[in-house]
This record gives structure tokens, sequence and C-alpha cells, in this order.
């Protein structure tokens, strides 16, 4: 059952590591920073499947420690992306993409913190 819970996160990491290998991504032109709101929400969504990975006791008792945690793996792996793009030719490394990782992931952290917080499942 663990692995059937960690299985999104693998994917879903899985699925960004894709397609930041690739030299050139269909873009929608004309909408101003819209790479860092794909960002943003594929990082948040990494977040928010990584957050399943700890208990409701962790949720609910060590609310604070588990948030941070949560976020700071999801950034983490938001900066070897940012790395593992400086060796993919028309990529680059951006300091700006891994800030919106991390706002991604700080936006999926907290949903899961409220989404455990209101859950009235007992552990």
């Amino acid at each position: 059952m663990k692995i059937v819970i960690k299985a999104p996160a693998v994917l879903i990491a899985a699925a960004i590591w894709f397609l930041s290998s690739q030299s050139v991504l269909p873009q929608p032109k004309g909408i101003l920073g819209f790479d860092k709101v794909q960002h943003l929400i594929a990082y948040a969504v990494l977040a928010g499947t990584i957050g399943v990975w700890f208990s409701m006791d962790q949720w609910k008792n060590r609310v604070y420690r588990t948030v941070l945690l949560v976020i700071v793996i999801a950034s983490a792996y938001g900066v070897s992306d940012e790395i593992h793009q400086s060796f993919v030719p028309g990529r680059d490394c951006n300091v700006w993409d891994w800030i919106a990782d991390t706002l991604g992931a700080v936006l999926g952290a907290v949903a899961v913190m409220f989404a455990a917080r209101n859950s009235r499942q007992k552990v």
C-alpha cells in the first residue's frame, strides 16, 4: 500500500524530468510568464503528492514541520531540475523558474495541510 501512496509523486517527478529533458516545449504565444505558471502548477501538484507520504498524525501534530519538509523536498527537486536543464541543449538554469517551483511547492503543501486539518479521519 505504501508504494501506491508514493507512486503519484514519483510519476509527477518523472514527468517533470522528462519534460525538462526536451530542448523545446510547445508554448502558447502571447501569455506573459506562462512558463512560470506551468512551473507553479507542476510543483504544487508535486508537493501535494509528496504530502500524502506523511501520516495524518504528522499533519495534525507536527503541521509546520511537515509543511516545511514537503516544501524543502519539492524545492530541492526544483533545484536539481534546473541544474539538469543546464545540460539540455536549448534550455538553461533559471532562478526565476526555481522561485516559481518553490511557490508552487508552498501552495501544494498548504493545500495538503488544510485538507488534513479538515479531515475527520482518525489515525
